[in-house]
């Protein structure tokens, strides 16, 4: 449909160039036959060099721009060996708003890929802060541990140490008492030992306790007289197993 309207509008401007040249040429051989002979050459050089250089390309631009209008764009193709032209229209209104539309579009993408930037760095820097905070606690939960465990270490030692030394204490209070017992009771064993020779008489006499500032001469001249007390001497001597005269205050003696 547009390549016929173009043969058409291309055909209708021919002949109204047709038409042009030949009322031109009429004017000119008119002028020429009202001009002496002598100027006849100058004067049809003039109006056709006028209608070549002017003329027409005044009159393809008149209609161009005041007759032809084309839907959208005007494409020319004969044939395949032939030469194609486009001619692109004004833009419309439509496209104009289509074209500040996806320029709007195009900023508000923009804006958004520059939103989507920055909070993703805000994203990124805040998970690097929580990181962080996280490495610290993690640290100071260790060093907490480490601590802790060894407090416990300490406490530990320091109550086992105690504990030792408690049973050591007790231990050393137990063996003390059994040797104080033991002692005591060897003690008990050896007085009842003494006071049973006491309360035992003798075979051949009676037993004695030695008093305080007593000698074995004093005690036989009380027990057998003065005439025979150096006799009764060596009698309480031997009866008791003794190699000398001397004796102790409360020494147990067996009087023959």
């Amino acid at each position: 449909m547009g390549n016929q309207s173009y043969h058409e509008s291309i055909e209708k401007n021919r002949q109204e160039i047709s038409v042009d040249k030949n009322s031109a040429l009429s004017r000119a051989g008119q002028r020429q036959a009202q001009k002496p002979k002598t100027k006849k050459t100058k004067n049809l050089l003039m109006p056709a060099l006028f209608f070549i250089f002017i003329l027409i390309p005044v009159s393809l631009l008149i209609y161009v721009a005041f007759v032809f209008e084309p839907d959208d764009s005007l494409t020319a193709k004969p044939a395949e060996n032939e030469v194609s032209f486009e001619m692109n229209a004004q833009p419309s209104q439509s496209s104009v708003a289509a074209a500040d539309e996806e320029k709007e579009k195009a900023e508000k993408a923009k804006v958004e890929e520059a939103k989507a930037e920055k909070a993703k760095a805000e994203k990124a820097q805040a998970d690097a802060e929580k990181e962080k905070v996280e490495k610290a606690e993690a640290e100071a939960k260790a060093q907490a541990e480490v601590k802790a465990k060894a407090a416990a270490e300490v406490a530990a030692k320091e109550k086992a140490d105690v504990e030792a030394k408690a049973v050591a204490e007790a231990q050393a209070k137990k063996e003390a008492e059994a040797n104080a017992q033991a002692e005591a009771q060897a003690k008990k064993e050896t007085q009842a030992e003494a006071d049973k020779k006491e309360e035992i008489p003798s075979a051949n006499g009676k037993t004695y306790v030695v008093q305080s500032s007593e000698t074995l001469y004093r005690i036989a001249v009380n027990n057998y007289g003065a005439a025979g007390a150096a006799a009764a001497v060596e009698k309480i001597k031997q009866a008791n197993g003794l190699s000398s005269n001397s004796i102790s205050p409360g020494q147990t003696l067996v009087l023959p």
